[in-house]
């Protein structure tokens, strides 16, 4: 087993395709069939299942993708950090963002990172919260942003700011004026995150306080799919302005301000063990100036800075 060979097996299970893996990699397909056949006698398990509809992996496969994932990515940081003494900063660096979190900063981070590094490329893995500090532990991502984040061990967490959360539902839902509380709107149908999810693990402990039933509509991984439904009036949603600020700032979502306890802080983890590549301390960089200037110019509302 090698380097090489572990490239091609990611390669294969990220396109879910052998033709289109050879064609992206530069080789000929009958070579990287070859050297899959050399790495399943080698490790002396079946890897990949090919069908009609393309290549998927076995569950030997997914367990081996997983730590090649990682393996590649410790190689390009070592070879990063022995060239630190190079002009040029190069490299991939790779971010995990809650869903909400990445709706308002991908885009702006990305044009900042290619404006300011152009031989950086710029990786925004956008998954549910509880998903972030394992990501970061197991060397498959350089840092996270992550939501009410607790210290643990091997993590280094840098608190960045504060979020207050919203009851964000169709412009035409009429609630209470002021600052709402779970019996004003208990009634309402809610979408939630899907847990695990430290959110609505805040939002569950919010009602079984006010010992409430929330009306629960649905749940879902993914903020785009929260926020989708609250647009064509199916249901209400708990998050953060950072989830809906164009929606809101066009009319079509109304932001209903939440007296659900403290706000939720959103902190920056990296592994305590991993040094940081040049890359990625020039990305972490750029990430709290893009941060900041979003919420200084008003751009990302409801929150404070702790830096």
């Amino acid at each position: 087993m090698n380097l090489r060979q572990l490239k091609y097996f990611v390669r294969i299970i990220e396109l879910r395709n052998m033709t289109r893996a050879a064609e992206s990699l530069h080789v000929a397909q009958p070579a990287l069939s070859q050297q899959m056949a050399l790495l399943e006698e080698t490790l002396g398990v079946s890897l990949l299942v090919r069908g009609v509809k393309g290549v998927e992996p076995t569950a030997e496969g997914m367990l081996l993708y997983r730590h090649a994932q990682t393996i590649l990515r410790q190689v390009d940081t070592t070879r990063s950090l022995l060239a630190r003494t190079a002009d040029q900063v190069t490299g991939t660096v790779s971010i995990g963002l809650a869903s909400s979190t990445a709706r308002i900063l991908s885009l702006p981070l990305m044009q900042k990172v290619k404006d300011t590094l152009p031989s950086v490329v710029l990786e925004i893995v956008d998954t549910p919260s509880a998903d972030l500090t394992k990501l970061v532990q197991q060397g498959r991502i350089d840092f996270s942003l992550s939501p009410d984040q607790q210290s643990v061990q091997g993590l280094l967490c840098t608190p960045l700011l504060l979020e207050d959360l919203f009851l964000l539902t169709h412009a035409d839902v009429k609630l209470p004026q002021g600052r709402l509380t779970i019996p004003d709107f208990h009634h309402v149908p809610l979408i939630l995150p899907s847990l695990p999810n430290t959110l609505r693990a805040r939002v569950d402990h919010a009602f079984l306080s006010s010992r409430l039933v929330c009306n629960l509509f649905a749940q879902a991984s993914s903020s785009a799919i929260l926020i989708a439904a609250v647009r064509e009036g199916m249901a209400a949603t708990i998050l953060p302005y950072s989830a809906a600020g164009p929606d809101i700032v066009a009319g079509t979502i109304a932001a209903h301000a939440l007296d659900m306890g403290p706000a939720r802080e959103l902190v920056l983890c990296a592994s305590a063990s991993m040094p940081l590549t040049v890359a990625v301390e020039r990305v972490i960089a750029l990430c709290k100036e893009e941060i900041k200037r979003l919420v200084t110019t008003g751009v990302w509302k409801g929150c404070s800075l702790l830096y």
